[in-house]
């Protein structure tokens, strides 16, 4: 098994070619994901592709709930914990107001055990909110 960072994922995913991101990156990211038996993917990679997704390639909440659940159905990849990502995925789905980082924090605090998430996120339903925002 090998890890990749956010980078290495968005080029094997999106292959952008740019002066940012040579042609020789996105091969080299082809590479190295297609020959791994399995790719590890952290809960870090996963909440920095949102930011990424939104925030340079203006991708829509639908599209990065998309592509991130895409990804978390591939066997070739291995998530730090594929159910916290799964719930996190449905939450940010359905909680508009909220980032995917904030979905995870959640699910994560959740599964060891916590049952209240205090953040100052500017929004009425997270101001203080259950480990679960469902």
């Amino acid at each position: 098994m090998i890890a990749i960072d956010t980078n290495v994922l968005l080029r094997f995913l999106f292959k952008p070619v740019d002066p940012k991101n040579p042609q020789w990156q996105v091969d080299r990211a082809e590479t190295v994901i297609n020959q791994a038996d399995k790719v590890f993917v952290s809960a870090i990679v996963i909440a920095e592709m949102e930011w990424v997704l939104e925030s340079v390639f203006q991708c829509s909440r639908k599209e990065i709930y998309t592509v991130l659940h895409e990804l978390a159905c591939n066997a070739k990849f291995q998530f730090e914990d594929w159910s916290v990502l799964n719930c996190a995925l449905l939450d940010y789905l359905e909680f508009a107001a909220v980032d995917l980082s904030d979905c995870l924090i959640a699910r994560t605090a959740q599964k060891a055990g916590a049952s209240t998430l205090y953040t100052f996120e500017n929004n009425k339903n997270w101001g203080r909110c259950r480990s679960s925002p469902a």
